[in-house]
């Protein structure tokens, strides 16, 4: 019966030992939910070791390392900055490239240091930007097409022979070196002045001294709106006819169009008695071949002559 009405016992009345693992399982549970990152906890398994001479599992990772483990830890993160920092310097030399390779402004010289008008430069640089206008990709000038861009200069700069694209002394200046023609041959009709170079180009800018070779115009022809285009390439083939003669030898004298037409030339060479007639008809080449012909054969008969025709393929003559 005493037992049946015996009360129960308190908290506060258990056994010391019990109370004080009470109290401490408590306060390792508060502590732990409170500051979850210590290194150190009560009933906690501490993993890792100080000493280099100790292996433990997973050490890298582990709280307490070793010497040998902090070192690779840090020697892993000066890589990992070193990587970083290489991919900032490879960013910051790209867009330096890019930079120094845009073509914002133009600046235009000649090839040989020769000073250009005002008007001149206008217009190499307006024939620039709108090449760069209609092409904006190639205002980075390691993605300029150097033959599209000549071309487009061509069109309405016949006088450039070749243009060449520098960087400037600044970030997003181009430097345009141009290359001009070199005048064999000029062409007077009225108040235009004309000029034309051994390929035939016809051009009226020029920045050489004037060619000794004037074509004379005696066709008695009066110029028309159709008659300019005629001209333009009847002067393109003299002036290939002179540069192939210049290339066998010879130096021509004089060209004139003979009289009632505009598809002949008749030219005379220094140091050679007879004149030639040549055809807009036949290539340059091949007639100025037949004439090296003749001129031998003439040499070696001991022929004076006065005339000589190699418009007809495969024959000449002369009188």
């Amino acid at each position: 019966m005493s037992k049946l009405f015996k009360q129960k016992t308190h908290p506060e009345d258990a056994p010391r030992r019990r109370q004080r693992l009470n109290v401490d399982d408590a306060g390792t549970t508060a502590s732990y939910n409170g500051n979850y990152r210590s290194t150190f906890h009560r009933n906690r398994t501490i993993t890792g070791s100080s000493s280099g001479k100790v292996a433990s599992t997973n050490e890298l990772n582990a709280q307490m390392q070793s010497p040998r483990a902090s070192a690779h830890h840090l020697a892993r993160a000066r890589r990992r900055l070193l990587l970083y920092f290489g991919g900032v310097l490879v960013v910051a030399g790209t867009l330096y490239l890019l930079v120094n390779q845009l073509v914002a402004t133009e600046t235009v010289q000649l090839s040989g240091g020769s000073a250009l008008t005002a008007t001149q430069a206008e217009s190499y640089t307006q024939a620039a930007e709108d090449y760069f206008a209609a092409r904006p990709i190639e205002r980075f000038r390691f993605m300029i097409n150097n033959d599209d861009f000549l071309r487009n200069m061509q069109a309405t700069n016949p006088e450039v022979k070749a243009v060449h694209i520098d960087g400037g002394s600044s970030f997003g200046e181009a430097v345009l070196t141009i290359t001009p023609r070199e005048p064999i041959a000029r062409w007077n009709t009225g108040n235009q002045h004309q000029f034309v170079d051994g390929n035939g180009i016809v051009f009226t800018r020029n920045y050489f001294a004037e060619p000794k070779v004037e074509i004379r115009d005696n066709s008695g022809i009066q110029s028309t709106g159709s008659q300019v285009v005629t001209s333009r390439r009847f002067l393109g083939f003299v002036g290939r006819v002179i540069g192939e003669t210049n290339d066998r030898g010879y130096t021509v004298k004089t060209a004139t169009i003979p009289a009632l037409t505009t598809r002949q030339v008749r030219i005379t060479l220094v140091g050679q008695q007879p004149y030639f007639t040549f055809s807009v008809d036949r290539p340059p080449a091949e007639q100025v071949e037949d004439m090296s012909r003749i001129l031998r054969y003439l040499r070696t008969r001991g022929i004076s002559a006065r005339y000589v025709d190699v418009r007809v393929e495969g024959k000449a003559f002369y009188r």
